[in-house]
């Protein structure tokens, strides 16, 4: 009768911690997505809106492309969405921007163009003090290039 007891016991025992590790999994991995997702929208939220590009040129001067960059925090994904305006309105290229919560003001996306098959990466560093976005970046031609995204006041 005892031994009937001490394998219930190390059975029950064996079940439990099975059901734990995979409860953990389940639903420990799912509330620390959205605990993430939540810092990332506390931190990140408030850099949308629509901010003058700017081309930065060999010297470092800032040459303006006459087109807006139109950001838009998306909470579900934890992300920025950012969209290439032309100065006609039409959309020139898109991206998804994945901003860091451990160096916090910097980010990393890819964007493809609307109308071919290009694309490229990009890395962002924000400025709270100027409200603005450094961005660099690299297109599928492997051609590197550097913008200057500033809030539109």
């Amino acid at each position: 009768m005892t031994m009937i007891n001490w394998l219930g016991g190390a059975v029950g025992a064996v079940f439990g911690a099975v059901l734990g590790i995979v409860g953990d999994w389940q639903v420990g991995s799912r509330l620390r997505r959205r605990s993430e997702r939540q810092a990332l929208t506390r931190e990140y939220a408030s850099l949308s809106g629509d901010y003058i590009n700017y081309r930065v040129t060999e010297s470092g001067s800032h040459e303006p492309t006459r087109g807006t960059i139109r950001i838009r925090w998306e909470p579900r994904e934890g992300l920025l969405k950012a969209a290439a305006l032309r100065a006609n309105g039409d959309t020139e290229w898109h991206s998804d921007i994945r901003m860091s919560m451990e160096i916090k003001g910097t980010g990393s996306g890819h964007y493809h163009y609307v109308d071919s098959i290009h694309s490229g990466v990009q890395q962002v560093i924000y400025s709270k003090a100027s409200r603005s976005f450094s961005v660099m970046g690299t297109s599928s031609a492997r051609k590197q290039f550097s913008h200057y995204w500033k809030l539109k006041e």
